[in-house]
């Protein structure tokens, strides 16, 4: 039986605590679960064979309430295989209060989602280091990730000192045992000089040093990792060298244990085995170094100091001690180190590295301003609104470093076999020494030795733990490059499999800001129309009301009072304006009040088939006017969807206009399939719909309005400006607002999950066609038989290989979309004359 503490916030009185209580204690495996009002908290006991604490959340969430959770990154050192981070991801999960750990080989962190009042950051970290690695607490200050780069570059540098050191000792091991193949002559000159077992014990010596010296990496943490009854990778090469120092050590020492012809030395097979796997770890990390290289280029545009103003004085601080509210310096050519508002000064910025254009951005007293960006010419005065962690910049850091520590699905089999395969390395070797022992050639000894040590190096389970973790850190930091941010990892691969694309219009396909293009009035006054529609919709955040509002200021700067204002979601707005009941809205909002619309309907259909959206303004009861807002497609919204359409892709928009509009707008952009008159809450249902007919739907939209249907796709994809990141909810976000990051997000996911079924085949195969060659099974009928030497190369190249393989990713290029409006967009966008037509 396990105890869970769990933190509950959200109850009121005792009903609320009684209800958790009995919701709780339904579970099977509850034995009790006796919950405290006053200390808003639950004690379960559980059988953990028959409920997990994750269920246990979900019942509390389920039954109205707030469990209390905490989410921890933390570094764990040590890691050399994917064995390392499922041992480590055991043992995290076991402890009592945890939720969810999962660890990441290639970032070399573990993410652990846990109750905090049962478990904390120092049980957490101590449990790592009872397995056998080292935690490593991940500061968030702005040097922080520096830091962790010096350490990840002294851990090169001292793996790059002991390669040097192992060649140094090899060298001569394997000139004396094996310059005789390539030398005539070479074993007399040898024996002239000193006798043969001079120079057997100097190949003991210079072998010993090198798995005591250098080869410690290797022999400690896989000495330990037995210990745990766990052994990875460092287990199995300590087993296969350790055996051939071992058997030679003893033949030397020992000669008459063994028949004359099965004293072989294999000194030099134990050196060089570690010395090359020791080049292939070393030529590992490299490699992993340059899969970080995007969080490093997004950790560099941080600036380091800043000038701030405190009583008339600059005083120049560390980016940390800048507090909300300071009033910032920057000058010329210095990089912005908060996100803020300009109080003083002209200048302008350079933004590219959150919208890609290169093109300076004018900033005056108002103006926000993102960190990260470039001051180009003038002295600014900014006053700091986000510092630290809570600014852009850092929070796409964060959203980068999230993705690129997720657990892919597709990473589970890999797992699977990952948890065995040890274990099975370790039966073969066993087996196959066995039976070339029994059944070898003489001396048997010697075939069964060198086939054993080669299975137990030449597996490698390291390709398979890297072969996920090191293509999403590459793609997901070469996307984020892109302007393209994942918020969860697991969208990497979701997208990868999606079959429709449905775009939101307004704001989304359009360029999200209307205007008005036609007012028709029946009584001839269309300046008196305007002024009312305008004076209502003055109450209205919607889109269509700021272009008629903006239109009418221009007539009438002072608009009249509105009394009862009343908004009806997708259908208009009422009001009360100089006595007078205004009605204003779409077509529907016409039927549902009763109002007939007469002879104004042929001109709002003529508007709706040139994609406009007609709006009606009813006075009393009687349609007095009809307007027609045009909001213009975007220039590249044709060119996205023909992207989309090659990829073998449908594309469908979903929008609030009249069908007619909605399908002009579809016809000029190609879109395949148009929902319109769709209600703002219809919109996750239209896309319930897709999804129940067995498609796979992403929904692109603006991130805020269109929240529900975002959620309910099987991707959200949210549109920004780069300044919003924080408030969108999607699963992927486009920090440049440019429709052809749509196609660029989709580009990476399919070319991130192929490079990883490509990892991960070479992974299996690799290892499939290895370790049976290793095994000597050729030998009797071809001869082939794998060498340690070559398998050590081999094991530790076949990393590199993966690695490797990932980094390709990072020649991912944007998607770079061409075409211009088409003339009825562009007739659109300009301002067009607002008709005075009596009786139309």
């Amino acid at each position: 039986m396990n105890k869970l503490d769990l933190g509950i916030e959200g109850m009121t009185c005792a009903s609320c605590s009684a209800r958790v209580e009995r919701t709780l204690g339904k579970l099977e495996g509850v034995t009790e679960a006796p919950v405290n009002l006053a200390t808003e908290r639950a004690s379960v006991c559980y059988d953990a064979s028959l409920v997990t604490p994750a269920a246990l959340i979900d019942a509390v969430r389920e039954a109205g309430y707030s469990p209390v959770t905490d989410e921890l990154e933390i570094g764990v050192g040590g890691m050399t295989c994917a064995n390392c981070s499922a041992r480590v991801e055991r043992t995290l999960n076991k402890l009592p209060g945890v939720i969810q750990a999962n660890v990441n080989l290639a970032t070399e962190r573990a993410t652990v989602r846990f109750v905090p009042a049962t478990v904390g950051p120092d049980e957490i970290a101590t449990a790592i280091q009872e397995a056998g690695y080292e935690p490593r607490p991940l500061e968030e200050d702005g040097d922080a990730e520096s830091r962790q780069e010096a350490v990840r570059e002294a851990s090169r540098r001292a793996m790059r000192h002991d390669l040097w050191i192992a060649l140094v000792l090899t060298l001569p091991v394997v000139i004396l045992a094996m310059g005789a193949h390539f030398v005539a002559g070479f074993r007399e000159t040898l024996n002239a000089l000193a006798p043969q077992g001079l120079w057997d014990w100097i190949q003991a010596l210079f072998t010993t040093a090198v798995i005591f010296g250098p080869g410690r990496r290797f022999f400690r943490p896989g000495w330990i990792a037995y210990r745990h009854l766990s052994p990875d990778m460092n287990s199995l090469v300590m087993t296969g060298t350790g055996a051939a120092w071992g058997y030679s050590l003893l033949v030397l020492l020992q000669p008459g244990l063994f028949p004359v012809d099965a004293r072989n030395l294999y000194f030099e097979s134990a050196a060089v085995v570690l010395t090359v796997i020791l080049m292939g770890k070393y030529l590992e990390e490299l490699a992993k170094g340059r899969t970080s290289a995007a969080i490093r280029k997004l950790v560099g545009l941080q600036a380091k100091t800043a000038r701030v103003l405190r009583d008339g004085t600059e005083e120049e601080m560390p980016v940390a001690r800048v507090q909300t509210g300071d009033r910032v310096v920057i000058r010329p050519g210095e990089r912005i180190p908060v996100d803020g508002d300009v109080v003083e000064g002209e200048s302008y910025v350079d933004e590219s590295m959150l919208t890609g254009e290169p093109v300076p951005v004018a900033k005056h007293p108002g103006n926000s301003v993102v960190g990260g960006t470039v001051n180009q010419h003038g002295q600014l005065q900014v006053t700091a609104t986000q510092v630290g962690k809570g600014t852009v910049l850092a929070q796409i850091i964060r959203l980068v470093e999230r993705a690129q520590g997720a657990k892919l699905p597709i990473q589970g089999l890999a797992d699977r076999v990952v948890r065995v395969f040890t274990p099975v390395v370790l039966v073969i070797a066993t087996v196959t020494f066995v039976a070339w022992l029994s059944l070898g050639p003489d001396p048997a000894i010697t075939l069964a030795l060198v086939s054993a040590v080669a299975v137990l190096v030449v597996a490698c389970p390291c390709a398979m733990g890297l072969a996920t973790p090191a293509a999403i850190m590459v793609g997901t930091g070469r996307a984020a490059e892109l302007g393209v941010l994942y918020r969860k990892g697991e969208a990497l691969e979701r997208l990868s499999h999606v079959d429709r694309v449905v775009f939101d219009k307004t704001g989304t396909l359009t360029e999200g800001h209307p205007e008005l293009t036609d007012l028709v009035a029946v009584d001839g006054d269309p300046e008196a129309a305007l002024r009312l529609a305008a004076a209502v919709e003055a109450g209205s955040e919607h889109p269509l009301a700021a272009a008629i509002v903006e239109a009418a200021r221009k007539q009438t700067p002072v608009l009249p009072a509105v009394e009862a204002f009343r908004a009806i979601p997708g259908y208009g707005v009422a009001a009360q304006v100089e006595g007078q009941q205004i009605q204003l809205g779409a077509l529907r909002h016409m039927e549902k009040e009763g109002i007939d619309v007469g002879a104004l309907a042929e001109r709002a259909d003529s508007y709706s088939s040139d994609g406009k959206t007609p709006i009606y303004l009813a006075v009393d009861g009687r349609v007095r006017a009809v307007l027609a807002v045009a909001d213009p497609l975007k220039a590249e919204a044709a060119a996205m969807v023909s992207e989309l359409h090659r990829r073998g892709l449908q594309v469908a928009m979903i929008t609030g206009d009249t069908r007619k509009t909605a399908e002009a707008i579809a016809r000029l952009a190609g879109i395949d399939e148009v929902h319109a008159e769709i209600l703002p809450d219809g919109k996750s249902q239209t896309v319930r719909e897709m999804q129940a007919r067995g498609q796979k739907v992403v929904f692109v939209g603006d991130g805020i309005n269109d929240a529900p249907a975002l959620a309910q796709a099987d991707v959200g994809i949210a549109v920004g400006s780069g300044t919003d990141i924080a408030i969108e909810a999607a699963d992927v976000t486009l920090t440049r607002g440019d429709l052809g990051g749509v196609v660029t997000a989709l580009d990476v996911a399919r070319r991130t999950l192929s490079t990883i079924r490509g990892n991960l085949f070479w992974a299996f195969i690799y290892n499939i066609l290895l370790i049976p060659l290793a095994t000597g099974i050729f030998y009797p009928y071809f001869g082939l038989h794998l060498d340690p030497m070559v398998a050590g190369l081999a094991m530790g190249l076949s990393s590199v290989f993966v690695v490797g393989n990932s980094l390709r990713l990072r020649r991912l290029r944007a998607t770079r979309l061409g075409g211009s409006a088409s003339p009825t967009t562009q007739a659109q966008a300009g301002h067009i004359p607002i008709a005075s037509q009596a009786n139309p």
